[in-house]
């Protein structure tokens, strides 16, 4: 009788992706997101009130812009944080129509590896924090000439700057609407009282529109933003020489 042949089994590969197989791939899917959403705003009524409100005359001179606490792109809402990084970068991008060079800066401590990839190859300068209760590089960056963008903070966190940084121009969160997100006599409310009246009230303000159309979706939809900029005559007096 003749002997059995004993067939192998083929075995299922072990072999993983390779980490720089891995963040290519990644890099490349956030790419994508980011074109897509790219396109999405230029057609978008947000877009055309952000370029309303930076042609304005009144508007401090700028030239470096730095992001705050955007996030992880590769976190669970990933599709805000893609979207706060589109409204970052079309500011720059407007602002150099004007022939101005200008340097974009970011800072989070949630950044990871990947993150750090992207946003360099997209022109964004890494600064680094220890944690979100320190302000960090941040700091040497931040100065009359800078555009703070910084929608969505904590109310920590803007506590954090506020106290430690004199902001000329920032893009935040509109605080009048922000702080009736807590019930009266609730202490978020005081607190979000507190900033405006504290450091705030200084500031021109002008909101941003446009939130009503489409470019934000149900699950992703912020809290409305304003544009902000100092009425100190320093800062005034030092815009004018600029502008000459």
């Amino acid at each position: 009788m003749p002997h059995a042949v004993q067939v192998e089994q083929p075995t299922r590969s072990t072999r993983t992706p390779s980490p720089k197989a891995s963040s290519s791939r990644e890099l490349r899917q956030l790419h994508t997101l980011y074109n897509n959403t790219r396109n999405h705003y230029l057609a978008s009524n947000l877009s055309l009130s952000i370029a309303q409100l930076l042609e304005s005359k009144n508007r401090p001179a700028v030239t470096k812009i730095v992001s705050l606490g955007l996030g992880s792109l590769k976190s669970a809402d990933q599709a805000r944080r893609i979207k706060q990084l589109t409204i970052l970068l079309a500011i720059a991008e407007q602002l150099q129509q004007h022939d101005t060079k200008i340097e974009i800066y970011a800072q989070d401590p949630s950044f990871s590896k990947t993150d750090e990839a992207f946003l360099q190859s997209l022109g964004v300068h890494i600064l680094s924090t220890p944690s979100a209760t320190e302000v960090g590089e941040a700091a040497q960056y931040i100065d009359e000439s800078t555009l703070v963008y910084c929608p969505f903070l904590t109310l920590e966190a803007y506590q954090l700057f506020f106290s430690t940084k004199t902001l000329n121009c920032f893009v935040g969160d509109d605080f009048d609407a922000l702080r009736i997100k807590w019930p009266k006599h609730s202490a978020g409310r005081n607190e979000a009282e507190s900033l405006s009246r504290r450091f705030v009230q200084g500031y021109r303000k002008r909101v941003i529109g446009g939130g009503e159309d489409k470019f934000w979706d149900a699950e992703d939809k912020p809290f409305p933003m304003a544009m902000y900029w100092s009425t100190s005559q320093r800062y005034q007096g030092k815009q004018a020489k600029a502008m000459l």
